[in-house]
Parts: C-alpha cells; structure tokens; sequence
C-alpha cells in the first residue's frame, strides 16, 4: 500500500499512503506494513478498517500494549463503526469520514483525499456518448444500500435509451446471490455466477483506468454504495471531476456541506429516471461547461483543502509528531 498509486477500484488511491510514508520518514517516524515493520518494534498500530478479531495476529496486534489507531474507510455495509462497541473503546482515536461520529478528540475527520492540483481541459469534442456508469455488481441487505438503485437505473437506460448509456466495471457478467444464506454460498461458485447471470445488455466489460473512460461521456451516474451518511464521500464523485464528467451524484445526504452543488447534479431533485434524463439530455452546452468550470474553481480553492493528501497526511501526522 506504500508502493503502488493506483487501487483496483480507483485511480491513485494509495497515493496518500506513499505521501505519508514520505512526510513521516522527514520527522523521524518509519511507516510501513506488518512485514516490514515487526510488532515488537512498533510504537503504535494504525489500523486500516476495524480488523477481523478471529485472526491470531489480529489479536496479538491487540494485545500488544501499543497505542492503536483506527482509519475508517469502509460504509456501513461492510463494516460498520459504533462508538459504543467494545472494540472501538480499545483505540486511542479513529478517523473517520462520518460527520456524525466525529467529536473533535477521539473520532477526528477525515477524507477521502486526492491530488486535488490536477487540471483537466475542457474539450466536448471528447464527449462521444451521454452518460455512463462505472461500479461492481454487488449485493447487500441493508436499508441504506445504493446497489438495487444502480441496477434500476442500468434496467431504465437499457429498456428506454439504450443508446445513450453505457455499463463498466466487474461482476455484471455474474450472479451476485446476495448476502444471506444459504444462497450466498453459491456466491464463490464463479462456473454458477456465470451460468446464471443476466445478460446486460449496456455492459462493456471491466476498466484499468476510470479516468480514460469517464472521459469520453457528459455524465456519469455517480451512486455512493450507501446513501444518508453524512461526510461518506468516496473517490468515485472525484474520479469524474478528474476525468472532465459531469457526475449525477447520490449518496451523502450533506453533500452540498462538503462540495459544492454546482459541481454535480443532485439526483434526489429529480423525482423519476425519465425527468433526469430529460434534463441532461436537453442541457445547453454553455451550462454543461459552467458546470466543469465550477468543479475547476472547486478543486483549486480552499473548500478542496480537506480532501487534498496535504490534509490527510497533516491529519494523521499530528498524533505521531513530537514536538
């Protein structure tokens, strides 16, 4: 995580991991994995996400005495964070994305955060189709879940537009069982998944590279994987700013707070897939690059400044310095 940039579900992801390796190394502190750094000579654990607590080195890591830190990256559909879960009480603080949780001493804020210094022309004769999604196939129980929504939206472009949208990522060429059993076990049976698979007609296949696709449509259907958590906003609104794509954004419910709500197109203002289409379809090109402009203005102030790797890296940094 401190040698590779990009991540399978994101272009630099890990980029802020090699920042803080890099910044920390000029204060005197080495950061690094298990392997490379051994519990015995650790000063104090950061973990990436709670751990899985059957794991032997999970527990010795727990056991150890070390001061321990927690990052929150994942929803709350994977693991969820409860302040007051036993497991929680045992780290010195947590960093987190949720707005609710954070108290300004234990559970302190923080981002997502990217090289928000990059530029990206404004150019429409790159604009070769009008909208276009790009996430996993994925199921989950919960009533906050974006993943049905996303598959509605897929069923509502190919059935009325088809040739107005196009489907990427990984999975869609799979059944996804869900999550409860005992269905869920067939889940690891990949001969099954694809046996039975729906045959969707808008998919593409997979990318290595978010940007260079986004680039080539208006719009991206954006959707968190969960919706009404206030600060959760991940890599996938920014990787459209980056690539020049104008996002249909759903998820944050406090969105606006955080980024502006001229950068994006709010899809909660619209009450059915046929009235958003309606409307960037029939969006004029001056507003459409209005729109850009504004993500441009955006990522170059200091409104940006919390999502930059200069904020996450000082973030983290400041419980590890001594002065």
């Amino acid at each position: 995580m401190f040698e590779q940039r990009n991540a399978a579900i994101g272009d630099d992801l890990l980029l802020p991991f090699q920042v803080l390796k890099e910044q920390a190394a000029k204060r005197g502190i080495a950061a690094g994995t298990r392997s490379a750094i051994p519990l015995e000579q650790a000063d104090a654990i950061v973990f990436i996400d709670l751990p899985d607590i059957t794991r032997p080195h999970v527990q010795r890591m727990l056991n150890s005495g070390k001061p321990l830190y927690l990052i929150v990256f994942e929803s709350p559909l994977i693991r969820p964070v409860k302040k007051d879960d036993q497991l929680i009480s045992r780290f010195k603080k947590i960093f987190t994305y949720d707005d609710a949780m954070v108290d300004g001493c234990r559970f302190v804020k923080i981002n997502y955060s990217f090289d928000t210094s990059q530029k990206r022309e404004i150019d429409l004769s790159k604009k070769l189709k009008l909208s276009v999604m790009i996430a996993g196939n994925k199921r989950v129980n919960h009533p906050q879940e974006l993943y049905s929504d996303r598959i509605e939206t897929i069923k509502w472009f190919e059935k009325n537009h088809p040739d107005d949208f196009d489907l990427y990522g990984v999975g869609w060429d799979e059944r996804h069982f869900g999550d409860r059993l005992p269905l869920r076990v067939l889940n690891h049976f990949h001969p099954i998944r694809r046996l039975m698979a729906r045959n969707y007609a808008a998919y593409r296949g997979p990318v290595e590279r978010k940007r260079e696709v986004l680039e080539s449509y208006k719009f991206s259907i954006c959707y968190e994987n969960i919706m009404n958590v206030p600060g959760y906003i991940t890599e996938k609104i920014f990787d459209c700013f980056f690539a020049g794509c104008l996002p249909v954004y759903l998820g944050a419910d406090n969105i606006s707070d955080h980024i502006p709500a001229n950068c994006f197109i709010d899809r909660r203002k619209f009450k059915s897939h046929s009235e958003l289409y309606d409307f960037i379809l029939n969006m004029s090109d001056s507003l459409y690059i209005e729109h850009l402009q504004n993500i441009s203005v955006f990522l170059q102030s200091g409104l940006a400044y919390p999502f930059s790797i200069d904020s996450f890296v000082s973030t983290i940094l400041s419980e590890f310095v001594r002065e």
